[in-house]
């Protein structure tokens, strides 16, 4: 029964179930995601077990193709997490998660920022826009270069130009 201002009283046997069935899947979420957890320390542990077992030379091998791909996927071809996963290594989708639970997306998307950061390096114009258009524009002369700072607990990104001394080689 609602009452005039369309509310649901708390004792509203429809709102109550409704509450009850919530809480159960939500437990069923929590008791689901401790399973996977577990399988996840269960493979981990295996998986250790494997590398351990493995002769030096099946260690070097193993780091090898896996590097080769990796160089082949992440510099070579710039794809992203899953072209590297399905098209450079041929895993299925079953792959995505365990990527992801070894460190690999996070290696893959340091890798991207790295390698775009390197290409900032080279950069002879600044534009900082906001959502009215460009509020700056400074153009790089021949011997400026830029760098860039974190600060104030990543909160803070720092823009410097600075003059690139050369080096002549009478002046040695």
């Amino acid at each position: 029964m609602k009452n005039e201002d369309n509310t649901v009283p708390l004792d509203d046997p429809g709102f109550v179930k409704s509450q009850d069935d919530r809480e159960k899947a939500l437990q069923e979420l929590s008791d689901i995601g401790q399973e996977m957890e577990k399988a996840r320390k269960v493979y981990e542990h295996d998986n250790d077990t494997w590398w351990n077992g493995l002769s030096e030379k099946e260690r070097e091998d193993a780091f090898y193709a896996v590097c080769k791909r990796l160089h082949q996927g992440e510099i070579k071809e710039r794809g992203t997490y899953r072209y590297v996963l399905y098209n450079v290594f041929g895993f299925g989708g079953g792959m995505y998660v365990a990527g992801m639970d070894c460190g690999y997306m996070a290696l893959h998307n340091a890798i991207f920022d790295g390698e775009e950061l390197m290409a900032m390096n080279a950069v002879n114009r600044i534009e900082v826009i906001d959502d009215t258009g460009r509020i700056c524009v400074k153009y790089l002369d021949e011997d400026e270069r830029v760098r860039y700072n974190l600060q104030d607990d990543n909160r803070t990104l720092k823009v410097f130009i600075d003059k690139v001394h050369k080096i002549k080689l009478e002046d040695l």
